[in-house]
């Protein structure tokens, strides 16, 4: 009886092995029968000299990914899935030192008549290649979907989009200024920008892990969020909230309609905000010694670590925060577990 039943658990055991190996094979055969992969690239004559590169971008591709590798061309390649055509197209003229790469897509959905199996369906994507020797990246143009540069390093990066929504990991640059007229901006994964300015005139800006000596954040209708950043940096907006979190460094911050919130254990060495109409919240989760703050608002109340008060001091005053709003109310709370002087 063990016998018997031993057999037919090893039976068991093996058809599941077998039927999952099966399944693997199917899947990876109707997918790639599912996808369609198209390449363009163009060779570059002259490597050495081409030190700046131009990328006009236009069309309503999902998204477009930029990054480098160590190669003398420039390429372009478009991956469609079951539901969506894209086509793309790349014209390039070479000049001196520099070279321009023009890059449009037309993605269209496909209506489709037979059962969808949605498995197997991943979308479109559309990825460029540019020389990792590039030393000045500029990028231009009224593409529509989002256009993200990852794991790049570079000395200058320009970019200055219409309608484009802006994503970058692992960036490396010296210098950058990065533009989008209606879409959002949104920096991760660690980057690393000696100079750099983000700005946008109708859409969100989220930078988180990013380090620079000198930054700037500009938003006219739209949100501003910042996490984890480290440097001086320039903060403004005329519509829009902008909320902080681990800000080391210095900050100044302009808004003209817009609260501000501040939160965690790294606060600003020195901090300034003015605020024509907006709320002020500053909630450390440490507590903030040899600190000087002054708060003034002309229409709203100022409340700091619980007392209805305009002026706070502690230690040395070596850290400072001037925080001013025309029509709002102040809020410092937090640890209070000290005695202020």
């Amino acid at each position: 009886m063990k016998k018997t039943t031993a057999f037919f658990l090893t039976v068991g055991v093996l058809a599941m092995i077998i039927g999952g190996i099966g399944s693997i094979t199917f899947f990876r055969r109707a997918e790639h029968s599912m996808t369609e992969v198209k390449k363009e690239q163009y060779t570059i004559k002259n490597k050495q000299a081409i030190k700046e590169v131009h990328l006009n971008l236009s069309g309503n591709a999902d998204y477009i990914k930029v990054y480098s590798d160590n190669s003398n061309k420039i390429k372009l390649n478009t991956k469609n899935y079951l539901s969506s055509s894209l086509k793309g197209s790349l014209s390039v003229k070479e000049e001196s030192d520099k070279l321009t790469a023009t890059i449009k897509t037309s993605q269209t959905k496909k209506e489709q008549d037979f059962i969808q199996f949605n498995v197997f369906d991943r979308g479109t994507s559309t990825s460029v290649v540019i020389p990792e020797n590039t030393e000045k990246l500029v990028i231009s143009g009224d593409a529509s979907g989002n256009v993200d540069l990852s794991d790049l390093t570079i000395e200058n990066l320009t970019i200055k989009m219409t309608n484009a929504d802006l994503s970058f990991g692992n960036l490396n640059a010296k210098e950058a200024t990065i533009h989008s007229d209606y879409g959002s901006i949104s920096i991760y994964g660690e980057a690393k920008i000696e100079k750099s300015t983000f700005s946008t005139k109708s859409g969100d800006v989220r930078v988180s892990d990013f380090t620079s000596s000198n930054w700037s954040v500009l938003s006219r209708d739209g949100d501003i969020t910042l996490e984890r950043t480290k440097g001086n940096v320039s903060i403004e907006s005329t519509n829009g909230d902008i909320y902080t979190t681990d800000i080391k460094g210095e900050a100044t911050v302009k808004s003209v309609n817009g609260d501000f919130e501040l939160y965690g254990t790294e606060i600003p060495k020195k901090l300034a905000v003015e605020l024509k109409q907006g709320d002020i919240q500053i909630y450390p989760d440490e507590i903030l010694y040899n600190t000087a703050i002054t708060a003034e608002t002309h229409m709203g109340d100022c409340s700091i670590f619980g007392k209805n008060r305009t002026s706070y001091k502690q230690g040395k005053e070596s850290n400072s925060m001037n925080l001013k709003t025309k029509y709002g109310d102040i809020t410092i709370d937090g640890p209070s577990e000290y005695e202020d002087d």
